[in-house]
């Protein structure tokens, strides 16, 4: 694991021993959970420039 520094290896460890999994599974399930957490996030940001844009032409058409 050598794209951990040591306080994430030592983390990474514990919870191994902890849920009783491979340190990769650990590290694979972590990164997962992270990417969809950003998918998540970049989904919610998408969303709301389209609420932005939508706002500001309603607020044109009714010289707001």
């Amino acid at each position: 694991m050598g794209i951990l520094d040591k306080q994430l290896q030592k983390r990474v460890r514990l919870a191994s021993k902890k849920l009783g999994l491979d340190e990769r599974q650990v590290i694979n399930r972590a990164v997962s959970s992270y990417l969809g957490s950003v998918e998540d996030l970049v989904g919610l940001q998408y969303e709301l420039s389209l609420w932005d844009r939508l706002s500001a032409e309603t607020m044109r058409k009714y010289k707001f």
